[in-house]
């Protein structure tokens, strides 16, 4: 995701941990689907409970930094939200 940082080093740092919890996010939404194919519900629901938890933490970083920094990822946050809510409804629909 090109982002052009002209904020502090601790910004810039920030920016790469958000960078780095999305592509883990979408990576633990792609798992859970796997799983869920193979039918390993309970390992399902405990990587969806881990994307859940990557996506507490994306919000708690976007919201330390500065807007010019953080409004590039808000597309990509509601992006995350929609696919760890629709692997939900699929496990919740196999159970």
């Amino acid at each position: 995701m090109p982002h052009h940082q002209k904020g502090s080093v601790r910004d810039q740092i920030s920016v790469q941990f958000a960078e780095a919890d999305f592509e883990i996010g979408f990576s633990l939404v792609d798992i859970a689907e796997v799983e869920s194919i193979y039918g390993n519900y309970a390992r399902t629901a405990r990587v969806l409970k881990d994307a859940d938890e990557v996506f507490l933490d994306i919000q708690q970083i976007l919201c330390r930094l500065r807007i010019p920094d953080r409004d590039p990822f808000l597309p990509l946050l509601g992006e995350l939200h929609r696919a760890i809510d629709l692997a939900k409804l699929q496990l919740e629909n196999h159970q």
